[in-house]
């Protein structure tokens, strides 16, 4: 997980006026066709989650996507 982008975007919407997240809340509607609406609150706890940032400490883990592409390519290695 990249806590850095979660980070920001937790600050971005923070920084977002009462209009804007009302836009942001219409924009995120799961099914646009329920009227459902998304407690920006709870999305901007998911940073108090205790899963979220669980791995940082570890080194190997700092770019996710570079660790996926190599545990992939492992994968593909033992399948040969």
């Amino acid at each position: 997980m990249n806590t850095k982008l979660l980070d920001s975007l937790v600050q971005i919407i923070h920084s977002l006026s009462q209009e804007e997240q009302k836009i942001l809340q219409q924009k995120l509607l799961i099914n646009s066709s329920e009227v459902e609406e998304i407690n920006l609150e709870k999305l901007t706890a998911l940073e108090n989650d205790p899963f979220v940032g669980m791995w940082q400490e570890r080194e190997d883990l700092e770019d996710s996507s570079q660790w996926v592409r190599a545990s992939e390519k492992t994968g593909m290695d033992k399948l040969k």
